[in-house]
């Protein structure tokens, strides 16, 4: 019922912007966790007000557009509320399953570290990281740019997936089984291949592509 009501939104990111001046914010219950709280929604509503405009989105958050006056005010009230404000621009940005709400959370201790380590790096086009934390992949990792898959004690890497568009494909495995313990400084070698040899505002898959033959992909860990 109701389905195909409002096809065509009211309020759009570009439409708002050509009444005022609004900012995007992309927000979630935090890297793991998905579950809102019905205070969590009244505190997303009070910021939004009647001005701005609540979308949800494909990358597991809930994306705000807000007047930009009081942008600090409404960033801490959602903070305080327990809300994870996602960084915008080229950084490192990191995704991550629901470890199955909570059954399986071998991984979560590791894919904490991850986010204190590379969470912000500057990039030269905004990278997207994401771990799931069993070989079931339901969050699909294997589609973002960098993509991790936990399998006991270790992780199966995958590299340039192409999102979207005609040519929207998985990325490939790149390296299978490295070490929990590895892990950390394998991404920070791969990070910073990217760093020094992408072109200005390269996306990572394109980069990973053009490149990939090049011998200084030849990564060697002694595990």
């Amino acid at each position: 019922m109701n389905a195909f009501n409002m096809n065509i939104p009211e309020k759009t990111f570009e439409k708002l912007n050509h009444q005022g001046e609004f900012t995007r914010l992309a927000v979630s219950p935090g890297i793991i966790n998905k579950h809102y709280t019905p205070t969590q929604f009244q505190i997303i509503a009070k910021v939004v007000g009647n001005t701005g405009a609540i979308k949800y989105s494909a990358s597991y958050s809930i994306l705000l557009s807000i007047p930009t006056v009081g942008l600090g005010e409404a960033i801490n009230e959602l903070q305080k509320a327990g809300l994870y404000v996602a960084k915008q621009g080229p950084i490192v940005a990191m995704k991550a399953c629901d470890f199955c709400d909570g059954d399986k959370m071998e991984a979560a201790p590791i894919t904490e570290q991850l986010y204190d380590s590379l969470e912000g790096m500057a990039v030269p086009s905004r990278l997207r990281l994401n771990v799931n934390g069993c070989a079931s992949a339901c969050y699909n990792a294997v589609y973002d740019d960098i993509g991790l898959i936990y399998q006991k004690d270790s992780f199966d890497v995958y590299l340039g997936a192409v999102p979207m568009g005609a040519k929207a494909q998985a990325g490939t495995l790149f390296a299978k089984r490295v070490p929990v313990n590895h892990i950390e400084s394998y991404l920070h070698a791969i990070i910073l291949l990217y760093k020094e040899h992408a072109r200005p505002n390269e996306p990572f898959y394109k980069f990973y592509r053009r490149t990939k033959t090049a011998d200084y992909w030849d990564i060697a860990f002694d595990f």
